[in-house]
């Protein structure tokens, strides 16, 4: 495959992830307590008689109970909130955490911040040939998608690499975390919103696997391969099938037999153009690996080793340094299409830049929590845990939403946060909400849902020209995405009005 066909899969590949695989935080069924523990409760600032009268008949409509929904609209230059209910109810928020996480990001790390990727060479360098070994050292970005990647190695090869005698060396001593389990949470481990963080981390951990029908008439079965190229085994059991194009063809069931193979089960029409869906089926360095593999072959240049894992150490020279897109160009991505494993990849590099190397899961969320302090946000009953949202432990209220919205509505970097949201009718996990109505592109929301969780927050420009912040979060058997939208929709409605 030449750079031509990587870059036309990472514009298909990327728009897949971002639209489809990372966004599927906001949409993963897991199971979840309808009624999460409460950290702390205060006095409830309303009551049920209080709610607005669309907002109480969308919620007997929808069998909602006003106890499991918490709402708080505020004007950001009005001393009191226009509705505030249940506001001190410590419940699951979903993806909206990732707010948290960013806001606490561009705090510490600031909006003009880069992560690096380092080459170091363990050898003798001459005449282009290296005579040894390639060692990679990440520091957690989490945007090195392939187009990146082939800069880096693109850049090697003008710095006069050509030919690796010896191996290539992942580095991962950046982050001391356990092993992932990528079906931990609901069982799904192939799916990309499972992806684990990763101090070098290619392409969200994604490999593209592309089905199409053979050229051969009498083919019993398509072909079915990994992009990148793998020297995983593919026990291929998709059959070829006559009739029309369905939506059940894109979508392969994936498994692992006795012998580690990668098994893929399904059927294909013979009229299907070919399809490729976005799936975790490597662990991260070998997908590494095999992306500079397949790359450094099509920049014409030769290894002669394989994978090995290990460390850069005083002897080593550092040969060349690769600079990520900003913080403030990445979580973009981050809050708009409710991207997971870079949210954690985020959350790590916040605790290390804090406390300094490597980086855990507990200097994260210590780190987070203090920024949050120093912003004079309350943070008692907040559990942050992975800081994407993606877990059945974190946990936040309303007014604590809120008080962090507000705070960085008067920050300095309030623009960078802000322009990160998704505006509904336009971008990101809203583009279809309010896409016809006057509301359309006057807000910048996030969204957020689970099976029993569904959430909603961020800011809004109503007709009246208010400059509200909005925090809606519903907990319970009945916080569907389908429901929760449906509640939330008639709330921000309301909103636009006052």
């Amino acid at each position: 495959m030449q750079y031509s066909a990587s870059r036309c899969l990472l514009s298909s590949g990327l728009a897949l992830l971002l639209s489809a695989g990372a966004a599927q935080a906001d949409t993963t069924t897991a199971l979840l307590s309808p009624k999460p523990a409460l950290a702390h409760q205060t006095i409830n600032e309303s009551t049920q008689a209080e709610l607005p009268e669309v907002v109480l008949q969308s919620l007997k409509e929808n069998r909602v109970p006003a106890e499991n929904i918490s709402i708080y609209v505020r004007d950001l230059y009005a001393d009191q909130a226009m509705l505030a209910h249940n506001v001190d109810l410590i419940r699951a928020p979903a993806s909206t955490i990732k707010l948290v996480t960013t806001y606490a990001a561009l705090k510490q790390l600031g909006p003009n911040y880069a992560w690096r990727t380092e080459a170091w060479l363990r050898g003798t360098l001459q005449d282009g040939v290296l005579d040894g070994d390639l060692i990679l050292k990440g520091y957690g970005d989490p945007f090195l998608v392939y187009e990146r990647f082939w800069k880096f190695m693109h850049e090697l090869r003008e710095q006069g690499l050509q030919q690796i005698n010896g191996d290539i060396i992942i580095d991962n001593q950046y982050f001391d975390i356990p092993k992932h389990d990528p079906g931990a949470f609901d069982g799904q481990s192939y799916n990309v919103y499972n992806a684990g963080p990763s101090p070098l981390m290619f392409n969200f951990q994604a490999s593209r696997i592309l089905i199409k029908a053979s050229a051969d008439e009498a083919a019993t079965q398509p072909d079915v391969m990994l992009e990148p190229a793998s020297s995983q085994a593919i026990d291929n059991r998709v059959t070829l099938v006559q009739g029309r194009c369905k939506r059940m063809h894109s979508r392969p069931k994936l498994s692992r037999d006795a012998d580690g193979r990668l098994v893929v089960e399904g059927s294909f029409s013979k009229r299907c153009e070919p399809q490729s869906i976005m799936r975790v089926v490597s662990e991260p360095d070998q997908h590494v690996f095999d992306a500079f593999n397949e790359f450094w072959a099509d920049l014409g240049g030769s290894l002669g080793g394989g994978l090995k894992i290990g460390r850069v150490t005083e002897t080593d020279e550092l040969f060349h340094t690769y600079a990520s897109p900003t913080l403030a160009e990445q979580i973009r991505l981050i809050n708009k299409w409710s991207n997971n494993v870079m949210t954690r990849q985020l959350m790590l590099t916040v605790g290390a830049n804090r406390f300094g190397a490597p980086a855990t899961l507990e200097k994260g969320r210590k780190a987070v929590l203090e920024i949050l302090q120093e912003q004079g946000i309350d943070t008692q009953g907040i559990v942050i845990d992975n800081g994407s949202g993606l877990s059945r432990n974190t946990r936040i209220s309303a007014r604590q939403m809120a008080q962090l919205l507000e705070a960085a509505y008067r920050d300095a970097f309030m623009p960078e946060f802000m322009s990160s949201l998704s505006v509904p009718g336009l971008d990101g996990t809203l583009v279809s909400r309010f896409r016809k109505e006057d509301m359309a592109g006057r807000s910048h929301l996030k969204t957020g849902t689970l099976n029993y969780v569904t959430a909603i927050s961020g800011y809004m420009l109503n007709r009246q020209g208010r400059r509200l912040v909005i925090v809606i979060q519903q907990n319970g058997p009945r916080a569907s995405a389908a429901v929760g939208a449906k509640i939330q929709d008639e709330i921000l409605r309301w909103a636009f009005e006052q």
